[in-house]
């Protein structure tokens, strides 16, 4: 395998790249604000809030007992590296995405405690627009990575509350976001939408988790509470197919094969040419098909723990080898895609505690977090055993294997209201052996994974902390083949300008590892984002 190492004199230039985004991120600020003219811009931002005056306060006024907001999401990235193919994908374009995201939220109290939710979505992506690139495609089969253009989509959230101290009561279309940490570990009620794959960060899961519809009720004890949930929905992955911007380098055929086969495209086949029968999905109709889960959670002073159970599907389909066939390209597999079913168990922790006399910092209050997932039996595609089956051996070409995920989180209030995170998380297979792919909760490319996650965020005091400093680092190593699978750096710039808008310039930097490894496959894909926020 070839071996991507930066030289010291590239690392120069990455770390030049990032200092010329802070400058020019903040000059401008800066700049404007030390000539006088910032404080009447400032002035006039406050106040600039066309949603709210224009929109959702003129229908508040004439609707007693409902209440309006309202979100634009401008989320524009731009590869700073050049447009040469990368394994198997043609990256002739230059923006990863182009995304506008509108969200509407909508609240009708029937009465105190009784309300209806609506929260709905338009989006559209640029980037399939803009580039006219040969390797942006996807749009051609689902349309909805391009554009939101039906109701399951666009109607994000609908539900139906009803909240007392002792009990909360909510039926409709939801998310649930039962973990805190960087990454996913006990939240895993949701599917999620993955089109982003390595660059997907957790600040985002509140738009790229896929609703259900279900009933969640939660009661409250004395210093315990019980959530349970019944699922009759069921939602897949959205992951990041041929034609998509992250779609990972490593998967063949090309990009101009890959466009022009129609039947690879639908799922009907594969890249080896496997004949795909129509995937089996769970059905709502049928009770046997729905999913549950309950969580409880105990408070004990500064410290609350909870244990998780949930019986779900797997969220992207394994692929079954029921038969074979052969034709004049050689001998080939018949596989039915189905979701299994997992047992899933969790537990959580939180504990808070303030230290006291620390050298250099005085009295520091830190918060500890854990979170842990066990998954029984997840399936992972076994490419021996599909290699047995297609030779005409006795092999089902799917492997189970019990999984172990979990991460502990210690963030810190440092002076100047500098925030520190250290999360070091794992990831485990049980019974791993060579050949296996990807399956749920488990190592990627290995028996374990180890990721330590670091975040360090500071706000310029000049500013009134408006601007924002901070920078991400999450290094992944493996074990015991790999070794060091390349890391990712993020480095952001953010400003409020007013309570309604926020701005951020991101600098995400992919380095070292294999052209076969997590991160490294995507080393050529260093990228300068901004986004942009409106709240009304």
């Amino acid at each position: 395998m070839l071996r991507v190492v930066k030289s010291s004199s590239l690392r120069n230039k990455t770390r030049l790249k990032l200092l010329l985004v802070l400058a020019v991120a903040t000059c401008p600020v800066i700049g404007f604000a030390a000539s006088g003219g910032f404080a009447e811009f400032e002035r006039k931002l406050a106040t600039f809030d066309p949603g709210g005056r224009y929109l959702t306060k003129p229908i508040e006024r004439r609707v007693p007992g409902l209440s309006m907001s309202g979100s634009y999401y401008l989320w524009a990235d731009s590869l700073v590296s050049g447009k040469e193919d990368i394994g198997f994908r043609d990256r002739d374009f230059k923006s990863p995405q182009q995304q506008n995201i509108f969200e509407l939220e909508l609240n009708y109290r029937f009465s105190p405690g009784v309300e209806l939710t609506s929260i709905n979505h338009f989006f559209y992506d640029l980037a399939y627009d803009i580039d006219s690139a040969d390797g942006l495609y996807a749009d051609k089969i689902d349309k909805a990575y391009r554009k939101y253009n039906d109701f399951k989509r666009m109607a994000r959230e609908l539900y139906f509350s009803y909240r007392t101290p002792k009990l909360d009561l909510v039926l409709g279309k939801q998310q649930i976001a039962w973990g805190k940490m960087d990454g996913q570990f006990i939240d895993v009620i949701n599917a999620m939408d993955l089109r982003e794959s390595v660059q997907l960060e957790a600040s985002d899961y509140e738009l790229r988790r896929l609703p259900m519809w279900m009933a969640n009720v939660t009661y409250y004890f004395p210093d315990v509470s019980l959530n349970v949930l019944w699922i009759p929905d069921f939602e897949a992955n959205v992951n990041p197919v041929y034609g998509t911007p992250w779609a990972s380098p490593l998967l063949p055929p090309g990009d101009a094969m890959a466009s022009t086969n129609e039947a690879l495209l639908s799922d009907r086949t594969n890249f080896a040419g496997d004949r795909l029968l129509q995937t089996e999905r769970p059905d709502w109709t049928r009770f046997s098909d729905h999913q549950f889960a309950v969580r409880i959670d105990v408070a004990n002073g500064a410290m609350t723990w909870g244990l998780v159970y949930y019986y779900a599907f797997e969220r992207d389909p394994v692929q079954n080898i029921v038969g074979r066939f052969s034709d004049a390209s050689g001998d080939h597999l018949i596989i039915r895609p189905e979701h299994e079913r997992l047992h899933h168990f969790g537990i959580t922790s939180d504990y808070a505690w303030v230290m006291s006399d620390v050298p250099w910092v005085g009295t520091l209050p830190i918060v500890f977090r854990a979170e842990a997932l066990y998954t029984q039996d997840a399936h992972f595609t076994d490419f021996v055993g599909q290699a047995i089956a297609r030779t005409g051996g006795n092999a089902a070409g799917v492997s189970k294997h019990d999984t172990i995920r979990g991460a502990l989180a210690f963030e810190f209030a440092l002076p100047s209201n500098v925030t520190g995170i250290f999360q070091p998380s794992f990831y485990y297979t049980r019974n791993w052996r060579r050949g296996l792919g990807a399956g749920f909760g488990g190592a990627v490319g290995d028996r374990w994974n180890f990721v330590p996650v670091i975040f360090v965020e500071r706000p310029v005091r000049a500013t009134r902390d408006r601007l924002k400093f901070s920078v991400t680092l999450s290094p992944y190593i493996s074990g015991p083949d790999r070794g060091y699978q390349g890391g990712k750096s993020k480095f952001v710039a953010s400003y409020e300008f007013s309570q309604y808008i926020k701005g951020s310039v991101i600098y995400t930097d992919y380095s070292g590892g294999n052209n076969d490894d997590l991160f490294g496959q995507y080393h050529h894909y260093d990228n300068l984002g901004i986004e942009l926020q409106y709240e009304f």
